[in-house]
């Protein structure tokens, strides 16, 4: 079956056994029997330069799809196809995601053991964020790499995460417990980073925002399911459960990943089709694009374009800049929230542990609802709009979305912080919280989608770029969130002066995406980066 074929699996059985795919070399037009001879030359070829491989000015015959229906492009996979490999995607988002969350029920029983500050065991989580941060620099290019491709990774990372989670679960020092959470948090990266570019490799450009959706849900029940998880297993083991827990998920993440999920990477499919070419013809002319272009770059060339090309994107572009730093805030208050949800619902509803992990299940909720109302909006306004101009209109459009959703993010903040009295019901706070998730949603999906528009040369370089920044913000929020929430007070509500100041800043950002669509097309114009 090609399906399984594709597969880790099917690539380790086809290494051992030593056997070797077969190519259709009529259907390519390869000439066999002589290497050195051109396709031209073969009489009884069936070769078609527009429709398949072409010869370029040095003489390398270059390989690409077999026309636009090669059953072999991953965007013409059969729909059950695609549906596993998104499923893939998800789940492993959903588990990797959830290892930063799942820390925190354990925070107090970890500070017992080890007989250490709570301020020092919280960077369990910043530090693992924090790998979040460094991963992409690393991991989103070498997928690019067409030797290498998305699936190689996604595993080979997942079993290191795997086995960082014993000396993790069996440490009895920070010395232990801190390295291995950022170690985690490196590996477990990239479902992160490269998961939306599986997608985009698999589905049609009108269709891709549907399924975004669904791994952006992933990303969410990771993070929000964690701390309910997390203080099950506190409160039924101990805190080195949670950690075996994460293992046990990650571990059937991985055997579903080894046996059914294909390489979907167009530029390393391609890769090995010239290389089954150049072995079958005994021609080392067989060539991809993308290979071609990666052999000309030196280790030193490579390097500046993992570490220097996002920090400079980001930096040196007002778009990229301005949109990292509202992304960043954005998605720092998901991590904030992780110490104001215990201060609130322990002290003033005292809440079990088991109870405040379910306080966040407003977060997932109100991401389930957008998500349906984000599916009529692609249907009813962005993909008829898409289709009719046949993906040409100013990329700014995408944005328009995100003007109620920057209203949002405040509301959530003065609703939540101020709520949160003992005068008022439980329920209502959390009410409030089911605006962020609408608001975060949405400004996630237009403001991505954006900057893939945007820059779309660029756009692995800006994505790592943006996902250093703003998980830096997010891993630092967890280390002043405590102090500023009880230092702020009042004592009758006691997160509301802390939301008050995340939601005058917040207020501060709206113009943002406002002045992006005004601005961004003259913007773009001056960059040499954007299109």
């Amino acid at each position: 079956m090609w399906f399984l074929r594709e597969t880790i699996f099917g690539e380790l059985v086809e290494y051992f056994s030593g056997g070797t795919r077969q190519v259709d070399v009529e259907k390519l037009g390869v000439c066999t029997d002589n290497s050195n001879v051109e396709l031209s030359s073969c009489p009884d070829s069936s070769f078609d330069d527009e429709k398949t491989n072409q010869v370029n000015s040095e003489g390398l015959i270059i390989v690409t799809w077999d026309g636009e229906d090669d059953p072999e492009n991953p965007k013409n996979w059969p729909l059950w196809a695609k549906l596993v490999v998104t499923f893939d995607v998800c789940f492993l988002t959903f588990a990797v995601y959830m290892g930063s969350a799942i820390f925190t029920p354990g925070i107090q029983e970890i500070r017992e053991t080890m007989h250490v500050g709570t301020v020092p065991v919280i960077l369990g989580l910043t530090l693992f964020v924090e790998g979040y941060a460094v991963g992409p620099l690393i991991f989103s290019p070498l997928s690019e790499v067409p030797q290498i491709g998305r699936q190689k990774i996604y595993v080979l990372s997942l079993i290191v995460f795997i086995c960082l989670q014993i000396p993790t679960a069996l440490g009895s020092s920070l010395g232990v417990l801190l390295p291995m959470r950022f170690l985690a948090g490196v590996f477990g990266s990239p479902a992160l980073s490269t998961g939306g570019a599986s997608l985009a490799d698999i589905w049609q450009p009108w269709l891709y925002p549907y399924f975004m959706c669904f791994w952006s849900l992933g990303a969410v029940g990771g993070p929000v399911l964690g701390p309910l998880l997390g203080a099950a297993m506190v409160v039924a083991k101990s805190w080195r459960w949670q950690f075996w827990l994460l293992m046990m998920i990650s571990a059937l993440v991985l055997v579903i990943i080894t046996f059914f999920m294909p390489e979907t990477s167009e530029w390393h499919l391609l890769y090995k089709r010239a290389k089954r070419l150049r072995e079958l013809t005994g021609n080392p002319n067989y060539k991809t694009e993308a290979e071609i272009a990666s052999s000309q770059l030196s280790k030193g060339q490579f390097a500046k374009q993992i570490l220097v090309r996002p920090i400079i994107l980001c930096v040196s572009e007002p778009i990229v800049l301005s949109l990292t730093i509202y992304i960043g805030l954005v998605y720092s208050i998901l991590y904030l929230w992780f110490e104001a949800f215990p201060i609130l619902f322990t002290t003033v509803y005292h809440f079990t542990t088991i109870e405040n992990g379910l306080v966040y299940m407003g977060i997932l909720v109100g991401s389930v609802l957008t998500v349906a109302f984000y599916f009529i909006y692609l249907r009813k306004v962005m993909i008829p709009k898409f289709v009719e101009n046949k993906g040409k209109f100013p990329a700014e459009e995408i944005l328009i979305i995100s003007f109620p959703a920057a209203f949002f993010i405040p509301i959530s903040l003065f609703w939540f912080g101020w709520t949160g009295r003992e005068s008022v019901h439980w329920i209502v706070p959390i009410v409030g919280t089911l605006f962020y998730a609408s608001g975060s949603f949405l400004l996630f999906q237009s403001m991505f989608q954006y900057l893939a528009a945007a820059y779309p040369k660029y756009v692995a370089s800006v994505f790592a770029g943006n996902a250093l920044f703003r998980s830096s913000m997010a891993a630092a929020s967890p280390l002043y969130a405590r102090a500023m929430f009880n230092n702020t007070g009042p004592s009758y509500a006691p997160v509301g002066w802390g939301s008050t100041i995340l939601g005058v800043i917040s207020c501060i950002m709206i113009p943002i995406p406002f002045l992006i669509y005004k601005w961004g097309l003259k913007l773009r114009s001056r960059s040499k980066y954007a299109t």
